[in-house]
């Protein structure tokens, strides 16, 4: 049975001590839905997908995640249903692509079959170079392989922050598709962005201004 998720977030705020970053923000999302979350650079776009994943803590409010429609997630065991695209993301330059997504599904207490690892590269565009270490990969070649392991983690919540960064416009074209692709499968989605064509695919959207 697929998985489906809903995400809950009631009155969520988040404070640095006297400096209010943001406040106020509800958010209902299901699968197969996509929500854009803009602003300018510093409201916070980045923290909020955060404090979704639960990386960080929410000055006020509440997160709930549901599975199934009636099993509400924990605390411990949401990684296991979030897939994060951040620049804070690395991977371990001396191992190869496919080494990476290999101990990264690992760590996460999944055995994707080698022959599943080389198609997600295929579908990004690295499967000839899946033997060559990630040291020698350039900025946007690091952005697809995240997005390798996103598709070979198969999480029903998909927390995308700047997706596009470092890509040219093929890599941008191809990022949408996946997105589109992930939406029809029912993935929620959702999105931290500056960019306004990409804003433009969420069906919901929530400013940090």
């Amino acid at each position: 049975m697929e998985q489906t998720i809903q995400v809950e977030l009631t009155d969520v705020a988040k404070y640095y001590g006297m400096r209010r970053l943001f406040e106020h923000i509800s958010i209902n999302l299901k699968s197969g839905e996509h929500l854009a979350v803009t602003g300018p650079n510093g409201s916070g776009k980045s923290t909020l997908l955060k404090i979704i994943a639960g990386l960080v803590r929410p000055s006020a409010g509440t997160v709930q995640l549901w599975a199934n429609s009636n099993r509400k997630i924990g605390q411990s065991d949401r990684s296991r249903f979030i897939g994060l695209i951040s620049p804070e993301i690395v991977f371990y330059s001396s191992l190869t692509a496919y080494e990476n997504i290999r101990l990264m599904t690992r760590a996460a207490g999944m055995n994707v079959p080698p022959e599943d690892i080389k198609s997600c590269l295929q579908t990004i565009g690295l499967l000839d170079r899946f033997h060559d270490l990630v040291a020698n990969y350039s900025t946007g070649m690091h952005q697809r392989l995240k997005f390798a392991l996103l598709l070979a983690l198969q999480p029903p919540l998909w927390l995308l922050d700047e997706p596009s960064s470092n890509l040219d416009a093929a890599g941008k074209q191809l990022i949408a598709d996946l997105i589109q692709q992930a939406l029809a499968s029912q993935t929620a989605i959702i999105m931290a962005t500056n960019e306004a064509e990409e804003a433009n695919y969420a069906q919901k959207k929530i400013s940090l201004a």
